[in-house]
């Protein structure tokens, strides 16, 4: 909320003829001061500019503004951790049903169901479909934008033939597969890439105001079945493949940042195989996370193994600096992962949470001062586990700022939890609350890049929206 006030500099009262001078409590978009050297047309402004105490009114309107800036911070994470949101239902991937019907023969189109999703700026997020669909909506103005019809393989159709074998297709879902896209990723306002059980990675651009989401063409040289897709901040697509590789696909500038340049030729991707380099063979990856503060990424693998990667070491023989494994003991397979951080006063601690195919969810410290691959990366003195279990695999796992995760499992329940990732005081993590009512097929859950917003699927074909910046009345 933007607020203003009266304020004077008491060493210039008697100038108190050029009218009041105007400050705004600046929220968190907006927290720079006018620079003293910046003129202005009111001989006022220049002369409190230029005065003496200029700089005790900047450091006051600066202090004024963290205190702001704080305030919302700390009510923000308040709200989430007391489960305090506004919760709703998006949108549906069936209300398109009434408009686009099969213009051959007059059919409506089948009940469809949300398999998998992810944000893309928000209020944007993509998600694919059990029918092999893509679609693209917009949360806040509760409308699907656009959509791509049986792009991927699926049980309902001959288009595709499958190549996820059923050892695989068990670790990704284990007893309740709801069939489709296997995962999604969404960059800015207009960019997906999707994977599906034939193989490979599709590319979609929105043209806006058109309803039409425009094939671009796929990963070139890639036939394996990806897993798992994640996008960073500058547009790099991570990708996790069946044959326990980590890619990184680097795209055009133009193609991500001018919303009416397709990609004209597959070729230009950059496709960089991420080096690993480790005695025993390497695993399937079932999920992975990216931390750019860290320049790092963590995979998690069908043989229980977590890889931490520093992406500074791409150009050498092996980007692995750690490798961690708790569930060696009962042979579960590392089904979801994510990375955690907690900042005080002093540092910021980092964290990898990984949860297994046994339902169990386990943290590690890692050692942010390790990153070059000297010493030990992952603290295992400072393991801890985090109770109760799920039942079933941990299909999604997030966090957001100030140790908090988030878990979702066969049980119907978004568990929160909060850590502490201390390595000073060995606290535990503690359950906070669950966010009931989901079905065994939810498979995604996406924090947006505010900290402010939860969202998934596993309501059938509808998107949820939990938002912890509004009161349930707002």
């Amino acid at each position: 909320m933007m607020m203003s006030r009266n304020g004077e500099d008491a060493s210039s009262a008697e100038n108190t003829s050029s009218g009041p001078i105007f400050y705004d409590d600046f929220g968190q978009d907006d927290c720079t001061p006018p620079s003293p050297s910046i003129s202005t047309s009111s001989p006022g402004v220049d002369m409190i500019a230029n005065s003496p105490d200029a700089d005790v009114l900047y450091q006051q309107l600066n202090r004024r503004i963290t205190q702001v800036t704080n305030f919302a911070r700390g009510r923000l994470l308040k709200n989430w951790r007391r489960g305090k949101a506004k919760s709703y239902a998006a949108f549906s991937i069936n209300e398109l049903q009434d408009d686009m019907k099969n213009r051959e023969n007059d059919l409506r189109l089948p009940f469809d169901w949300v398999r998998r999703l992810d944000i893309g700026e928000y209020p944007r997020v993509a998600c694919g479909s059990a029918h092999g669909s893509i679609f693209v909506a917009d949360v806040e103005a509760r409308q699907v934008l656009a959509v791509a019809r049986g792009v991927h393989y699926s049980r309902h159709s001959n288009d595709f033939k499958t190549i996820l074998d059923e050892k695989l297709q068990q670790y990704i879902y284990g007893d309740y597969d709801g069939g489709g896209v296997l995962d999604v990723g969404m960059f800015g306002k207009n960019i997906v890439a999707s994977v599906g059980r034939e193989g490979g990675v599709r590319l979609f651009k929105l043209v806006e105001n058109s309803n039409t989401l425009i094939y671009q063409g796929n990963i070139p040289e890639l036939s394996i079945v990806v897993t798992c897709t994640k996008f960073d901040s500058d547009g790099k697509l991570y990708l996790g493949g069946s044959d326990g590789i980590l890619r990184v696909v680097t795209f055009p500038p133009d193609f991500l940042n001018v919303d009416d340049v397709n990609l004209m030729n597959a070729q230009d991707l950059e496709v960089t195989v991420v080096p690993h380099s480790l005695d025993e063979p390497v695993s399937p990856i079932l999920s992975l996370d990216v931390s750019e503060s860290l320049d790092m990424a963590v995979t998690a693998h069908a043989n229980g193994n977590v890889c931490l990667h520093s992406m500074k070491k791409q150009s050498e023989r092996n980007s692995v600096i750690g490798v961690w494994n708790p569930f060696a003991k009962n042979k579960s397979c590392a089904r979801s992962v994510t990375f955690a951080s907690r900042a005080t006063n002093v540092e910021t601690k980092y964290a990898v949470v990984v949860g297994g195919g046994n339902g169990e969810m386990w943290l590690n410290i890692i050692d942010p001062d390790s990153k070059k691959g000297e010493g030990v990366v992952f603290k295992d003195e400072f393991v801890q586990k985090l109770e109760p279990d799920h039942i079933g695999p941990v299909i999604s796992l997030a966090s957001r700022p100030q140790g908090l995760i988030m878990s979702v499992g066969h049980d119907g329940m978004i568990r929160m939890t909060q850590t502490w990732i201390s390595g000073k005081i060995k606290k535990m993590p503690s359950p906070v609350y669950g966010l009931g009512g989901y079905k065994v097929w939810i498979g995604s859950i996406c924090v947006d890049d505010e900290g402010k917003r939860l969202i998934s699927d596993g309501m059938d074909d509808a998107v949820v929206v939990h938002d912890f910046s509004l009161d349930k009345n707002e």
